[in-house]
């Protein structure tokens, strides 16, 4: 896309469809009372497509114009600086965010002042790099509608998850459902703000910041949705995730 006011306005608009998403899991999880087996089975199908947005989508057109060594190192400084985020809110109680609380319960505030301030954090930077991976691929002339995709119903049970899991600890309905509209907004934000700021950067630079972003994704879905979507070893939970994986093969395939 051409940078200008029209360009920005598709971009916030289709940065506000994984948005969608978010919203969605989360009114899931206020109003219904899932057990954490169909939970599980939805996080399988999520990390699995999470996992096809990186590696088809982003990291191998990244090798192709940044070449594979500034790729591979971006990829792992991404995953370094999410994971080292992770360690630190995980001493707040943000470690379970994701956990739907039939397993591994998040902490209430009582339990551990100043949790529900870090698991508001936590879930926000959680949706930092798919804006990032995003916010720079709407750039492209044709519309990654795979990753827009993915990115959307991946973001259904991870805020389906967490949203049980919060209400499990005893957090109040008001402040569920401003966390996630909060979180969505600003996401949308976010992937727009990112379509503008990356445009300035020379040739060299999107690329690499796109597969710091994936690397990011990465250890996002290892550590916050694959032990959930493992817990209590679920039914099938391997074969859900190739179906997340080769969903996005098939959408990939017919939107080029």
């Amino acid at each position: 896309m051409a940078m200008s006011t029209d360009g920005v306005w598709a971009a916030l608009a289709l940065g506000a469809v994984p948005s969608v998403g978010l919203l969605v899991g989360a009114i899931a999880g206020l109003f219904s009372r899932m057990p954490h087996q169909p939970i599980a089975m939805a996080m399988s199908v999520g990390a699995g497509l999470l996992l096809a947005s990186v590696s088809l989508k982003v990291a191998s057109d990244a090798i192709q114009v940044a070449g594979p060594m500034a790729a591979a190192l971006s990829l792992l400084v991404g995953a370094a600086v999410f994971s080292s985020s992770n360690v630190l809110l995980a001493r707040f109680g943000a470690a379970h965010r994701k956990r739907c609380g039939d397993c591994i319960q998040q902490p209430a505030e009582s339990q551990q002042p100043g949790s529900g301030v870090a698991i508001a954090l936590g879930n926000a930077l959680d949706t930092v790099p798919e804006a990032m991976v995003l916010g720079i691929a709407l750039r492209d002339p044709v519309v990654p509608l795979a990753l827009v995709i993915a990115f959307s119903m991946g973001n259904v049970p991870v805020a389906l998850s967490s949203t049980a899991g919060m209400r499990a600890s005893g957090r109040s309905y008001p402040y569920i459902l401003l966390l996630w509209s909060a979180i969505a907004i600003g996401g949308a934000v976010a992937i727009a703000a990112g379509y503008v700021g990356f445009g300035s950067l020379g040739e060299a630079w999107p690329p690499r910041l796109q597969t710091f972003g994936a690397g990011a994704l990465i250890a996002m879905t290892a550590e916050t949705m694959i032990p959930e979507a493992f817990h209590n070893n679920p039914r099938f939970s391997g074969l859900l995730a190739a179906f997340g994986f080769g969903l996005l093969l098939l959408v990939d395939a017919t939107t080029r």
